[in-house]
């Protein structure tokens, strides 16, 4: 019997870490959570879209239009014994050719500059979308974890001051506490269960955000947490990359298609031209007859044509270089102040971990140890109670803030991809 129980034991205890290892398996991590965003997100499958759009349209950039056919009746009598007539007038000649036109060479390789750029825009918006899908989820990530360490915190002083309110009650019964007493601890218990309610609230406002970006997978349980304390690089390495940036490129790619439309409108400052063929049919009793000729544009009044055109997109570059510059100030000042930010939560989350919750977890054991011996009375109790669970919830908001940090610094690129 003792040798059946012995494997029933074990048994279960080998099932039970078979279901947690399981669950590990299973838990969503913040790297789990950013692959998902970055390849299921609507955004970046639109910008594909684009980018799929623009590469096709720089295989037809620079070439020579289509050729034109040229058919008609030339001369063709109006009235008299011939009016009408195909055939009978040695003017008349029906015909048909074949125009081709020739667009000079600096508007051809500007177009082809022009549809380049255009590719260079839309990869640069495409790896910023993927950016901010990566930064959307490990942000709706951290935003969940950091509720449920909260709830947690908080279900922890649960059973301590349920034990307590009854205590209370009881004491009341044998006149050993007042009812003042009862009902300030049975406050303390519905006040708590307020603060988790509002947890609870706050761990499926998260998880919904995060549904946003990782769809059914925001239903698992999650991992534990990445080293929030560490970032992948340097301080000074990552403001001196700043330039490098995902939103910055897409203002670097942008300019560079602002200056080949500049480059296409001082290629229309040189003329085109353009070459037909014909063949020309006339009546049985004449010959037919051959000709070709040349076009070639007269650009002869550049100051009130193309010189304008290119002024104004000259100035389309200048405010994209200032909007640039603009962008580059805002981001290395968010950048600046969101280290500052992980570097003072990273410091007193410390703080919080390694003193002030141990030593609020002791104040509340030492005072219900004092209640019991009669050394403390209940509302001291219960107020040792209420400051750390406001330790509890302040060391989740800190947590939060350095994790959103944290994510922020460390998706400055795309996953994959460096600086």
């Amino acid at each position: 019997m003792k040798t059946f129980l012995a494997r029933f034991r074990l048994s279960g205890l080998l099932l039970l870490v078979a279901m947690t290892t399981q669950a590990a398996d299973d838990a969503l991590g913040v790297d789990e959570a950013v692959a998902l965003a970055v390849r299921n997100a609507p955004q970046v499958t639109a910008k594909a879209a684009a980018l799929d759009g623009a590469r096709a349209m720089n295989l037809a950039s620079g070439r020579l239009p289509d050729p034109e056919l040229v058919m008609g009746v030339d001369n063709l009598p109006t009235n008299g014994p011939d009016a009408y007539s195909l055939g009978n007038d040695f003017m008349t000649m029906r015909k048909v050719g074949v125009m081709q036109s020739f667009p000079n060479g600096r508007k051809r390789a500007a177009e082809r500059l022009q549809a380049q750029a255009s590719v260079s825009v839309a990869e640069s918006e495409g790896v910023q979308a993927r950016l901010e899908a990566a930064q959307g989820a490990a942000d709706a990530w951290v935003s969940l974890h950091a509720a449920q360490v909260g709830l947690q915190g908080l279900l922890d002083l649960k059973p301590d001051l349920s034990l307590q309110a009854e205590s209370a009650r009881a004491a009341v019964s044998g006149a050993r506490a007042t009812v003042y007493d009862a009902v300030s601890a049975q406050a303390a218990v519905a006040d708590l269960d307020d603060r988790i309610l509002q947890a609870r609230r706050e761990v499926e406002v998260g998880r919904a955000e995060l549904r946003r970006w990782v769809g059914e997978a925001a239903d698992r349980a999650l991992a534990a947490p990445p080293a929030f304390d560490t970032l992948p690089a340097g301080r000074e390495e990552m403001l001196a990359t700043l330039h490098r940036h995902a939103e910055l490129s897409v203002f670097d790619a942008r300019i560079a298609a602002a200056n080949s439309e500049v480059a296409l409108a001082r290629a229309d400052r040189h003329p085109d031209w353009s070459a037909e063929v014909d063949y020309a049919r006339r009546g049985a009793a004449y010959s037919d007859m051959v000709s070709v000729q040349f076009k070639v544009g007269l650009p002869l009044w550049p100051h009130y044509r193309q010189n304008p055109a290119i002024r104004e997109r000259q100035a389309a570059v200048r405010q994209l270089e200032a909007d640039r510059e603009t962008a580059l100030k805002m981001h290395s000042t968010e950048v600046t102040q969101t280290l500052e930010k992980w570097a003072a939560a990273r410091d007193r989350l410390a703080l919080y971990e390694s003193v002030r919750l141990p030593l609020a977890r002791q104040r509340s054991h030492f005072a219900l140890a004092g209640y019991q011996a009669g050394r403390m009375d209940l509302r001291s109790m219960l107020a040792t109670y209420a400051e750390e669970g406001e330790l509890r919830r302040m060391h989740a908001e800190l947590l939060g803030d350095l994790g959103h940090a944290w994510a922020l610094l460390n998706y400055l690129t795309p996953p994959g991809e460096t600086p």
